[in-house]
């Protein structure tokens, strides 16, 4: 088996290398080398820029993977967030609210409380109290139903909050060691 004459991609020393080497280490500045051939071209390249090379493509596609992350989480809680709204008698929709359901429940409730103390005062046929009660008792179901909703909203939202600050922290490590 014969040897072939490469120089140091490195430091451009001479050295002498069998035909089927693939690997060396030069002897006079110590680079590992990758012995390349072509043809009949035989040429030698630093190992380590190669290595260093693809560090840095990982760590750009670690970077575009943790962008795609944050992409994807904001597209997702778009989708949870509609979810979890409110839609009003015009067809619009409106972020649930505690205080909104708590006030509206007692505002429906008060006006059922008027509405069957009047219609027992009056001395009104039994339905007309009876809707009174049937009105206190959807106002603490939607009160109820409203401060639920508002609640699931929050948890929901504090939950997209956290991970997207997480990915972000992630996000701007990486791109600050690049």
């Amino acid at each position: 088996m014969g040897t072939q004459a490469v120089n140091c991609n490195n430091c451009g020393a001479p050295l002498e290398v069998g035909e089927a080497t693939k690997y060396a280490t030069c002897g006079f500045c110590g680079s590992q080398l990758e012995i390349l051939r072509s043809g009949s071209a035989v040429y030698s390249q630093v190992l380590e820029k190669i290595s260093r090379r693809t560090a840095e493509i990982a760590d750009d596609v670690e970077v575009i993977r943790l962008q795609n992350d944050l992409e994807r989480l904001d597209r997702e809680w778009l989708l949870e967030r509609e979810q979890h709204m409110m839609q009003g008698k015009h067809g619009r929709t409106y972020r649930p609210s505690r205080a909104v359901g708590v006030v509206g429940a007692i505002v429906m409730a008060g006006f059922g409380i008027f509405w069957t103390s009047m219609a027992i005062s009056m001395e009104a046929p039994f339905f007309f109290p009876l809707f009174g009660l049937v009105f206190i008792g959807m106002a603490v179901a939607i009160g109820i139903s409203t401060v639920s909703k508002a609640g699931s909203y929050a948890r929901g939202e504090e939950a997209y909050h956290s991970r997207r600050r997480s990915i972000l922290r992630e996000l701007q490590a990486r791109q600050r060691g690049s």
